[in-house]
């Protein structure tokens, strides 16, 4: 990725998240925390990876995004000065639950281990 579309991903993910949390007042995007932006080189499309503390308000989170996109969008585009703006796709973000799984996987190991280890020993004496 060059230096200027990570610097245009920059600025959108600021932008955004500026934009939902000064004017946009809705329940379902409470704690939500916009993890990345991912533009196309044509300026054509911003995919919006977005997460949230409780995993059951992604639906809605997802759907209250996708109603707003316009008023995002058109906020955007007073805030940047683009030639393009691009279409925005809000996609939830499950790289956060993804490594919370893996870290309990990894918990649940080294608790195998450890409880086997303490057999072991009190079988040894």
């Amino acid at each position: 990725m060059s230096i200027r579309m990570e610097k245009i991903d920059s600025q959108l993910r600021k932008e955004i998240i500026n934009i939902i949390q000064e004017e946009v007042d809705d329940p379902d995007l409470d704690f939500l925390s916009i993890t990345r932006v991912k533009t196309t080189s044509d300026l054509q499309e911003a995919k919006v990876y977005f997460s949230l503390l409780d995993e059951t308000k992604y639906p809605k989170a997802e759907q209250a995004l996708k109603s707003m996109k316009g008023l995002i969008r058109h906020s955007l585009g007073r805030k940047v000065s683009f030639k393009t703006l691009p279409e925005l796709i809000f996609i939830p973000d499950e790289s956060i639950k993804y490594s919370v799984d893996i870290n309990k996987k990894i918990d649940e190991i080294k608790e195998f281990y450890q409880d086997h280890e303490k057999k072991s020993v009190k079988e040894d004496n």
